[in-house]
């Protein structure tokens, strides 16, 4: 919490798993070899033996490296088409795309 001249803030810790459905676990599990914070937690509380046996530090260098992208979107409208979509899976570094998003769709500005 960070006291401000308006009151106090509170400013978050990243003590909790991000969400966005966790569609991130396939990149954070390419980053540490297998695992994520989600898999680390269920261990912890259903496999001891599994818990423990994860590395007690993160892996150095990194095992691979990624990006999750957002889109923005200005407008409002229906989706016409998609043709980036395959532009994007035919990349040499795409490994996986999950998207609410497709042709007749209804996009409101975000």
């Amino acid at each position: 919490v960070i006291l401000t001249p308006t009151g106090p803030c509170l400013v978050e810790m990243n003590c909790r798993a991000q969400g966005g459905d966790g569609n991130w676990r396939p990149l954070a599990q390419a980053l540490t070899g297998g695992y994520s914070q989600v898999e680390a937690c269920v261990d912890a509380y259903l496999d001891k033996k599994a818990f423990h046996s994860l590395p007690k530090v993160p892996v150095s260098p990194a095992k691979a490296f990624g990006q999750e992208i957002i889109l923005v979107s200005y407008s409002e409208g229906e989706v016409v088409g998609t043709p980036g979509y395959d532009d994007i899976k035919e990349l040499e570094s795409f490994v996986y795309l999950e998207t609410g998003v497709s042709v007749g769709y209804k996009v409101e500005r975000t």
